[in-house]
């Protein structure tokens, strides 16, 4: 069930990081050409590609951290074998935990609650759509995070690290 979870998740995220993704190779492609062939670049594309650019990025951490494939400070954790090495990730991953519900969450609810009210100069939307980034996946980050402690309850049960 947990894998099931994961791999849905992971699947989700991966689809929508593609499309951002084509959208803004196709969406600088003609910025390029509307800029340098047409001599009129486009200001709605040049907005829209900055506001996607920080969705795909903050998507693709949340990716990463659902994957254990962020950045990470290994030298403490690879010194432990067996429970105390679990240990070690266990509390890395209560920080991680911590930072996505307090920064991202509970923050990025801040954020897009104050910002709500203003809009962009361009596409004219609220900024708090824009933001509302941070804690879609902050609750994604703690939805990838509760999954690990099933992993980890496994782990000490078997006393075999995944």
């Amino acid at each position: 069930m947990v894998a099931k979870i994961k791999m849905v998740l992971d699947r989700t995220i991966m689809a929508v990081t593609t499309v951002f993704t084509a959208v803004l190779v196709i969406g600088a492609i003609w910025q390029v050409v509307s800029r340098y062939f047409f001599n009129a670049p486009s200001t709605v594309t040049g907005e829209l590609l900055r506001f996607l650019l920080v969705w795909t990025a903050i998507l693709g951490a949340t990716y990463a951290f659902g994957s254990n494939q962020h950045l990470a400070i290994t030298f403490l954790k690879n010194k432990f074998k067996g429970k105390i090495r679990l240990g070690v990730r266990i509390v890395n991953d209560v920080f991680i935990f911590a930072f996505a519900i307090l920064i991202m969450i509970k923050g990025g609810m801040e954020v897009v609650s104050i910002t709500m009210t203003q809009t962009t100069p361009i596409l004219n939307i609220p900024m708090g759509v824009v933001y509302s980034i941070l804690p879609i996946c902050g609750v994604l980050v703690v939805i990838y995070k509760l999954l690990l402690v099933k992993e980890y309850q496994e782990e000490l049960s078997t006393g075999k690290e995944g």
